[in-house]
């Protein structure tokens, strides 16, 4: 997988990372690229549909990963994400 993002390069090391100690933190780096990348491109509208389709799968999967494998304390007993949250 090839970085064509600045963000992907944080999102990409949550992903393929191993160490399940490690992995909140990486998570929290990656969303919080991700969201000041989608803050800034709601300032600049120049129609970058491609890396906004991207941006809400990265933070799909890293939602997903956090509730599979971190067992993240903001999640319900049933393990889903509440909905503040999801959005």
């Amino acid at each position: 997988m090839n970085a064509k993002y600045g963000w992907q390069e944080l999102y990409q090391s949550a992903v393929l990372e191993l160490r399940i100690e490690d992995l909140p933190q990486r998570i929290a780096a990656a969303e919080n690229a991700i969201e000041q990348r989608i803050t800034e491109l709601r300032s600049d509208d120049t129609g970058a549909a491609e890396e906004r389709l991207a941006l809400d799968d990265a933070l799909r999967m890293l939602r997903f990963l956090a509730v599979t494998e971190c067992k993240a304390p903001n999640t319900t007993a049933a393990g889903t994400i509440p909905e503040q949250a999801a959005s």
